[in-house]
């Protein structure tokens, strides 16, 4: 689960992002540049198919401020979406736990609300890098529409959420001093824009990016449970592994509860 970030706290971000930076674009240039990984054409999928490697459980839970974790027993980790969130905070989701199973050194020990604050500013930078590689220079030649318009259509090139897009514009006009940039993003950062899916499609934008899409999934575990009933038919752990899966989403399903 990432931090709430917000325009009071932008700088301090921005800060961090700074102190991690050679260390996370060098995380994020090991898959781009590894071409056994890097078959698939989108960004977004790419990481939803790395996660089902390790069993991604997608469901929607009502709780906005809990986009996504990973849960831990018995030594196994299993990654969890929330698809009650829209597309894009899924897709930056993905990437950000991608980074806590691939590069995260801390110790898990049970489903993780991570609480700490490098390591999850490490995966949300990490998650920018992998969707938002080259997103000013497209920001920055739009034409004929005003910046919010301009944030939309990165939202839709780069199918990533609206503040990530922001921060990474936010970054880009503290570097190359476009103070007019920076005061917009600081007045533009909080926004709550309710009719956005309708904005998208008066832009003529896909609107399912920015939409719930309520998916539930189990379908790799259940598949490999299914597989190994098959195989070896006369064992008894399968019983053992439906168990625990079933009591990965009980437990889930008892946070959702709690968020209620």
């Amino acid at each position: 689960m990432s931090e709430i970030i917000t325009s009071a706290n932008l700088d301090t971000v921005i800060q961090m992002n700074r102190e991690i930076e050679h260390e996370v674009t060098a995380q994020a240039m090991r898959l781009q540049t590894n071409p056994s990984i890097m078959k698939v054409a989108s960004m977004p999928q790419l990481a939803l198919l790395i996660l089902q490697g390790y069993g991604l459980i997608q469901m929607p839970i009502e709780d906005r401020y809990l986009s996504g974790a990973i849960y831990v027993k018995d030594g196994k980790q299993i990654p969890m979406i929330n698809t009650a969130l829209p597309r894009a905070n899924q897709y930056f989701t993905a990437w950000h736990e991608v980074y806590h199973l691939i590069f995260d050194q801390i110790s898990f020990d049970h489903f993780i609300e991570n609480n700490q604050m490098v390591e999850e500013r490490k995966a949300e930078y990490f998650a920018s890098k992998m969707l938002l590689q080259g997103v000013e220079l497209y920001f920055t030649g739009l034409s004929d529409m005003d910046n919010l318009q301009r944030a939309f259509f990165c939202m839709s090139v780069f199918q990533a959420p609206y503040k990530a897009v922001l921060i990474s514009l936010y970054e880009y006009a503290l570097k190359s001093g476009n103070d007019t940039l920076k005061r917009w993003i600081l007045d533009s950062f909080d926004l709550r824009i309710d009719d956005i899916a309708e904005r998208f499609r008066e832009l003529g934008l896909d609107d399912s990016l920015v939409l719930p899409s309520y998916v539930v999934n189990t379908s790799y575990l259940m598949g490999r449970i299914r597989e190994q009933k098959i195989k070896f038919p006369d064992l008894k752990y399968h019983a053992e592994n439906e168990e625990y899966l079933e009591n990965v989403l009980r437990e889930i399903r008892l946070i959702e509860r709690a968020a209620e």
